[in-house]
């Protein structure tokens, strides 16, 4: 007996999501958190391989030793990578965006690792790795991580 032939088919389901949480973020991103709302940037460094992470963690995950070494690195920094972004995520639903978006990796001076912030200032076409960026913070500082808003080039 001969099963019959199925055609795929997608299916695109809807599932809103509004919920809040609390997350205990720990003292590191706190004292984080609250460097940005004073305009500054800050890493923890490493004493065992003098590594500088940012944003901040606990224990090296190079040399597995805590990390107690707080020191101020960027504002600015080099995009290392990027991607371009179409859409964003409202509530669970996919939106298109009036203008694309950069998202970028960017290695702060003083920074051995990376954070991902948006960068405003220059077009898709135009952004690319190497260029130099610095942090454009909120008018209205409120002890956020958004207190950093995005990042244009120098």
């Amino acid at each position: 007996m001969e099963l019959p032939a199925f055609k795929s088919k997608i299916v695109t389901p809807f599932v809103p999501l509004t919920f809040g949480y609390n997350y205990y973020i720990g003292k590191y991103l706190e004292k984080y958190i609250q460097s940005l709302g004073e305009k500054r940037i800050l890493g923890i460094k490493c004493g065992g391989c003098e590594r500088v992470i940012v944003p901040p963690r606990s224990t090296c995950g190079k040399c597995n030793l805590t990390m107690e070494e707080w020191v101020e690195v960027g504002p600015e920094g080099m995009v290392v990578n990027y991607t371009i972004a179409y859409v964003k995520i409202v509530n669970g639903e996919i939106k298109d965006l009036s203008e694309p978006a950069i998202i970028a990796m960017i290695r702060l001076d003083g920074a051995d690792s990376l954070i991902d912030c948006t960068i405003k200032g220059i077009t898709p076409d135009k952004i690319k790795p190497g260029i130099r960026v610095k942090a454009v913070w909120k008018d209205e500082m409120k002890g956020r991580v958004t207190d950093l808003d995005h990042f244009e080039p120098v």
